[in-house]
């Protein structure tokens, strides 16, 4: 009996699947938080700023974090980001006479010359410790071939991590009219970044030795970021990016880790440094005080109480005790004295290719409180059996939410001369749904109408009705009413 139980339940799921292809359900439960129920926060002079927690993506804090401003030499974090991602760091990289001369002699720069070479790694400490512009000119051309294929390069990657309101216009961050990010998708550069080691040990180096070139001795250079280099110290920062121009102000994203905690700030527009480090240092005490990296495991149970629009149908199908699903081993960042109880949780279904014998990720619950982001977690479904259905589109991986007043995906990073996007103007932006897809999905939904309203008219007119007429026959026949 439960082995026939188990299969109603996964023959009732792969109909599901097998007649969409786009997130089938969603469900959000209530709870009696509000947005005064978050933290307070301190008062920072910076115009803009954000807290990310690494782990979930999630904000902590946020001033304008969604807002446009000049990013100056925070740029390099996507730069440096690419040049991992798309080189060794054994590639010698050849300075052109366009690198050199499109740089100002007063900008920050290591002194390459036209025809110099250096390889990949000594490029990324010129870039990250001394912000060197002609640096990032002749990696961006090692990369592409050309700095307009680069900086095309740099606003789709941007659009792949989900930036909300970035336009690159060069790799190096002199100031340019179009050239624009916010605190928001500085932070999620840098949280991709901080995924590799060699982003962690370069961007993290005090100083650093650039061994003699073809045409030049030997280089010394020092990191710029203050907490880096122990100027200002804060306990565990490892990474991060200054930035500044007199149009910009000063910039500074930074990396700390600390009890099992990954942070992220990235403040954009303070009057001076010693505002900057001021400011992120207000920022981490606030977010490490106020804010502990919960495990959900412990909490989240799957029984057919956890996620009703699973088993809306077949709750009767799942007990306390046992559960074809779970949810991936995950931790949410919650305010201190916040539990899992105080969360609202929204589930949301996905289409599968197949069900194979073991775990089958089937959709995600994503959890908020006081209607902020805190975390999320995967729904697995665990299979008897090996069950192949209609192939579907692979779905694109999801992306961290983006609280409700911004966009949800970056509108302006693969357009060019285009003005900075405020979040309004952004969220304005309609999805295209003209895809085979789309056009699919209302068809089925019809024929499965059309279906539904055919056996029901052949049940009336074939069974209830003669049914009717028999049973008003008989008690006619026998005197009754």
């Amino acid at each position: 009996m439960k082995h026939k139980l188990k299969r109603l339940l996964f023959g009732a799921l792969t109909a599901v699947f097998i007649f969409s292809s786009v997130p089938l359900a969603s469900f959000a439960e209530e709870n009696s938080s509000s947005a005064s129920d978050w933290p307070e926060p301190p008062e920072i002079e910076s115009a803009a700023a954000v807290v990310m927690e690494a782990s979930t993506g999630s904000v902590l804090y946020n001033k304008s974090a969604y807002d446009a401003f000049y990013p100056a030499s925070t740029t390099k974090l996507m730069t440096s980001l690419l040049a991992i991602e798309q080189c060794p760091l054994s590639d010698i990289v050849t300075c052109s006479k366009d690198s050199v001369e499109s740089i100002g002699w007063d900008s920050s720069r290591i002194g390459l010359v036209a025809g110099e070479s250096i390889d990949m790694e000594n490029a990324l400490y010129a870039i990250l410790l001394a912000s060197a512009n002609e640096v990032s000119y002749a990696v961006g051309e090692h990369i592409a071939g050309t700095m307009d294929a680069f900086v095309a390069m740099m606003n789709q990657r941007a659009k792949d991590l989900g930036c909300v309101n970035t336009h690159f216009m060069n790799p190096h961050g002199l100031h340019n009219e179009q050239h624009y990010s916010c605190p928001y998708d500085l932070a999620l550069i840098a949280r991709k970044a901080i995924e590799y080691t060699t982003f962690r040990r370069v961007s993290g180096s005090y100083n650093h030795r650039i061994p003699e070139t073809n045409l030049n001795v030997e280089r010394y250079i020092a990191n710029t970021h203050g907490f880096i280099k122990k100027n200002v110290v804060y306990e565990g920062v490892f990474a991060g990016k200054t930035g500044y121009t007199s149009e910009a102000g000063n910039c500074l994203v930074t990396c700390v880790e600390r009890d099992g905690m990954t942070l992220i700030c990235a403040l954009m527009k303070a009057p001076n440094s010693s505002t900057a480090y001021k400011d992120t240092t207000k920022l981490l005490d606030y977010a490490f005080e106020n804010f502990t990296l919960t495990p959900l495991a412990a909490s989240e149970t799957t029984s057919k109480n956890a996620f009703p629009v699973l088993f809306e149908d077949e709750e009767a199908l799942i007990s306390e005790v046992s559960s074809p699903l779970s949810v991936s081993d995950t931790s949410l960042i919650l305010p201190e004295g916040v539990g899992y109880e105080n969360l609202t949780k929204k589930v949301t279904l996905n289409p599968s290719v197949a069900f194979t014998e073991g775990e089958n990720v089937i959709g995600e619950v994503l959890y908020y409180y006081a209607d902020n982001y805190v975390g999320s977690a995967e729904i697995i479904y665990h299979s008897e059996d090996a069950v192949i259905v209609q192939p579907s589109p692979t779905p694109e991986p999801t992306q961290t939410p983006v609280p409700s007043n911004v966009p949800e995906t970056a509108s302006t990073a693969d357009v060019q001369n285009s003005t900075p996007l405020t979040p309004a103007a952004a969220a304005s932006s309609e999805p295209d749904d003209t895809s085979a897809d789309g056009k699919l999905q209302p068809l089925i939904i019809g024929i499965i109408t059309a279906v539904i309203l055919l056996v029901a008219g052949i049940y009336i007119f074939l069974i209830e009705l003669p049914y009717q007429k028999k049973k008003k026959a008989y008690y006619r026949n026998h005197g009754r009413k």
